[in-house]
């Protein structure tokens, strides 16, 4: 072997031992953060294991570990953790708010960012709200001022260099903004829905139900101290008081106002399905009342705990007309809530088409390949494969993107 053949292969052997050494060293530093994110997970679930209700436990100790030096990121994980611990905790919007929101207090500069590093698949895309909401949080704008910003919030939900969105994340950034406006607006809320207007003027589409909501929503559902602050002087204290406020608007600003009233009649919603059908007739006009159930069956998925017996109950109790939307949209409220509740979405639609409506709850989660996900990710291959035939091969086809679900 000569000196230069010598040289190479000693290079070669060089390059191939530091290669190995960088492997290891990131190999053991992988291990060690996900030892450390186990050990956070087991401390919260112990803090919170006598805790009367230990969602509310999590929401308040997960947020913590950020001081503690967890990035947005790091700290999610911590909760997929726990999620996989305590199946009883897969909605966890709330706290994709803080920990967003614990993000961008960083560095407020860099709220846009934190946006757009915003986790999807997991606590509801609650992550995107958190930003927005601690960007705007003290500051309020005049009608000129607001005017002037709006061209710059428009387009923070639409595709850029820092994301891609699915159509769920632009309409959930969407109702987020809605949020954001009562913030900006100081709780005005017929400035905060002109605005909304205006946004889907600016950037040509009409995201205007999606913002209608997010703002009627910061009335009827503050969360923080600062939130039930910001509307204690309009918020109706009960159900009357509700449909008063809400008979103030008109059209679609009215019937949103009712769908986010929804918490004022909640008692009784749960417990009863007629009190669900007087509550979504209390605004006229077919389409208003379709509306309403959607956001209802939405809803009620959630606040059922993602119980499938309690839905399938719900969905046998409704109008006929209404059971297989109800299959539906709490199908598709399992996937927008947790990409990790893909198999039980598809297995509730299994079970309504055992009654009979199981074309309708396979359209929607067909609808939801193209619209909750990237083509070729991850969640949209494991959606499509466990999708029964023909709706399996109609989701590898990409004719998610084609379906229209208000034909039904």
């Amino acid at each position: 072997m000569d000196h230069m053949t010598l040289k190479q292969t000693l290079i070669g052997i060089f390059s191939i031992v530091v290669t190995l050494i960088v492997l290891y060293v990131a190999d053991e530093l992988f291990q060690s953060k996900q030892s450390l994110f186990t050990r956070y997970a087991e401390e919260v679930i112990a803090d919170c294991a006598d805790a009367p209700y230990k969602p509310s436990c999590y929401d308040e100790k997960i947020p913590k570990l950020m001081d503690r030096g967890l990035t947005m990121e790091e700290a999610f994980q911590v909760t997929a953790l726990i999620q996989e611990r305590d199946r009883d905790y897969f909605y966890c919007h709330v706290l994709g708010h803080n920990l967003s929101a614990k993000e961008a207090a960083k560095d407020l500069s860099k709220w846009t960012e934190v946006i757009a590093r915003a986790p999807s698949g997991i606590c509801s895309n609650g992550a995107i709200h958190g930003a927005f909401q601690e960007r705007f949080r003290d500051e309020v704008l005049t009608g000129d001022e607001l005017e002037r910003v709006l061209p710059d919030i428009a387009v923070i939900c639409e595709d850029s260099d820092q994301k891609d969105f699915t159509g769920l994340e632009q309409a959930s950034c969407h109702h987020a903004i809605g949020h954001l406006l009562m913030y900006m607006t100081d709780a005005d809320i017929h400035e905060s829905t002109n605005a909304c207007d205006r946004i889907s003027e600016i950037i040509g589409k009409d995201y205007t139900q999606m913002c209608y909501e997010g703002s009627y929503m910061q009335i009827f559902q503050p969360l923080e101290p600062e939130d039930f602050a910001l509307v204690e002087n309009i918020a109706p204290v009960d159900s009357k008081a509700a449909e008063r406020f809400c008979e103030t608007f008109t059209n679609e600003r009215r019937a949103a106002c009712h769908r986010e009233s929804w918490p004022q009649y909640r008692a009784a919603i749960m417990e009863d399905a007629s009190a669900l059908h007087s509550f979504c007739s209390l605004v006229p006009g077919e389409d208003s009342i379709r509306r309403c159930y959607n956001g209802m069956f939405y809803i009620l998925a959630a606040q059922f705990n993602f119980d499938s017996q309690k839905i399938i109950t719900l969905c046998n109790s409704v109008p006929d007309q209404y059971m297989g939307q109800c299959f539906a949209n709490s199908a598709s409220r399992f996937i927008e809530t947790d990409y990790r509740l893909i198999d039980r979405a598809v297995a509730l639609c299994d079970t309504a088409q055992v009654y009979g409506v199981g074309d309708r709850c396979y359209k929607e989660l067909l609808f939801y390949s193209a619209f909750a996900f990237h083509e070729d990710s991850d969640a949209f291959v494991h959606l499509c494969e466990k999708l029964p035939e023909p709706w399996q091969t109609s989701c590898f086809n990409g004719d998610g993107s084609s379906v229209i679900l208000n034909e039904d």
